[in-house]
């Protein structure tokens, strides 16, 4: 299967001297975590979830109120191309390789489209693999007294892009990149530039989605990839009877293309 038939052909763009507060209200209209970053009508950057929640939470940017940062002071300019009649597993590859969510979609020099670990799970929708073979055990877990820029930095050291709360082996909640960068938004919004510590000290159960999707090792790959699409999950905690056992990910489903 080529690059083309899974990209998505409608670039979300947004102007590098834009607020970051547009970045993140039309990451949430638009119902995806990352936007191309323009200037003067060219691509010249990308901007995400996990870059907006890096710079709030940061202390260089941290006193500084939200209505003075701009795309630019997030974005990265790191675009990563691959050509549209490209096979989908080169850009699996890439994006392993790269240790990144998507790429942009070229043909010749002209941008076409973008494709996201998101597209490349639509063909992985009938895969009978067993989650209990691909799952990454003892995963990552943050428990809900913890700040959220704990959170963040756990993330970020990880590469991950959502933590799974968890009391006692227990999943009792989630946690992501997007939920970082909105709750550190909203409440510095509302905060003046003396209350940075007030900031820092937001927990993760102040945050965290509560109703948990949950899978067992017995599911398939094919109805995770299901899941995914359908309630915009980038991984899966992976159950048996009330404990925590694995999780799934976009990126562990990717591989099955390999």
């Amino acid at each position: 299967m080529r690059v083309e038939e899974l990209m998505t052909r409608d670039l979300v763009t947004i102007d590098k001297n834009r607020k970051l507060s547009d970045a993140l209200t039309m990451m949430e209209k638009c119902r995806v975590s990352r936007v191309v970053v323009t200037n003067s009508g060219k691509a010249c950057g990308i901007v995400t979830e996990k870059d907006i929640a890096e710079h709030l939470g940061t202390s260089r940017h941290g006193k500084a109120l939200p209505s003075s940062l701009h795309v630019s002071t997030a974005m990265s300019t790191d675009l990563i191309a691959i050509k549209s009649s490209a096979d989908v597993r080169d850009g699996v590859e890439l994006m392993l390789e790269k240790g990144i969510s998507s790429l942009l979609v070229v043909n010749g020099s002209e941008p076409v489209g973008i494709i996201t670990k998101t597209d490349i799970l639509r063909c992985l929708t009938d895969s009978e693999t067993p989650l209990g073979e691909i799952m990454k055990k003892d995963p990552l877990t943050v428990p809900p007294n913890k700040r959220i820029v704990h959170a963040r930095r756990l993330m970020l050291d990880n590469h991950v892009s959502r933590l799974i709360v968890a009391e006692e082996g227990e999943v009792v909640g989630v946690v992501t990149e997007g939920d970082a960068a909105k709750a550190l938004y909203a409440f510095r919004k509302t905060a003046d530039k003396h209350q940075y510590n007030r900031v820092r000290n937001l927990l993760v159960g102040d945050v965290m989605t509560q109703d948990v999707f949950c899978m067992g090792t017995s599911d398939t790959a094919g109805e995770a990839a299901k899941a995914m699409l359908e309630k915009r999950f980038s991984g899966i905690p992976i159950v048996e009877g009330e404990k925590l056992v694995g999780v799934v990910t976009k990126t562990d489903l990717m591989k099955l293309l390999l």
